[in-house]
């Protein structure tokens, strides 16, 4: 899954590239909504997610892909910061792989990566990048701030794109605005929390069969 999610990554900083050339609520495919700015006009729709832009060329894009496979399963509020830097260099060394065949030089570098608890009530990795491209004479440097969140069924990654340092931080209160309507994925302490209630249970279950088994007996001997 994580070569999936670095081709979506990747394929948004290409049509960055190529583009260098009051909000209103969007709903996606009734997976989540989020409050664009108005100038952002959508550009593209797809299966697995949808792109946006404004005149200035900035980018807007939401994927989301399959989070059920139980070894792949992305959950931002297991990550520990040594996974988190695993991640994100892992990400960016398959950009790099990727991007080969498209440009003459990639660089990518992870500015920030850290877990948050979003203002919905899920955990989101939220990292910024500076990345630079160069192809020919051409060369493009763009800043983004993605947004993941691990639910049940979808992995969804909210990526902001900008070419003005000054602006990289302008989609903060959209990103603030995302609603995601399924459930996140289960962590593992939520799952310890299962096993110690299903444990509980069994051991009522058990103490109640040894009452059950042990009262006439008690009966006879004339203790109940």
């Amino acid at each position: 899954m994580k070569k999936a999610v670095s081709l979506i990554f990747v394929l948004i900083m290409l049509f960055s590239f190529v583009l260098s050339a009051n909000a209103e609520e969007f709903n996606g495919a009734d997976l989540f909504t989020i409050d664009l700015p108005e100038d952002f006009q959508q550009d593209e729709a797809s299966s697995s997610g949808f792109s946006f832009k404004n005149a200035e060329g900035d980018i807007f894009a939401v994927s989301y892909s399959d989070n059920t496979q139980e070894d792949t399963i992305f959950s931002p509020a297991d990550m520990s910061q040594k996974d988190i830097e695993e991640y994100t260099k892992t990400l960016s060394e398959e950009s790099k792989a990727v991007m080969k065949d498209y440009a003459d030089e990639f660089e990518m570098t992870f500015l920030s990566g850290e877990k948050v608890k979003h203002k919905n009530g899920k955990t989101a990795l939220v990292c910024q990048t500076k990345t630079t491209i160069k192809k020919g004479d051409n060369t493009g440097v763009f800043y983004q701030t993605m947004y993941e969140f691990g639910c049940k069924d979808y992995k969804y990654t909210f990526t902001y794109t900008t070419s003005d340092e000054d602006k990289k931080s302008d989609f903060n209160d959209a990103f603030d605005s995302i609603n995601i309507f399924e459930a996140e994925t289960e962590t593992n302490l939520d799952k310890l929390k299962g096993y110690a209630i299903a444990g509980a249970v069994c051991l009522l279950i058990m103490v109640g069969i040894i009452r059950f088994i042990r009262t006439p007996e008690k009966r006879a001997q004339g203790k109940l």
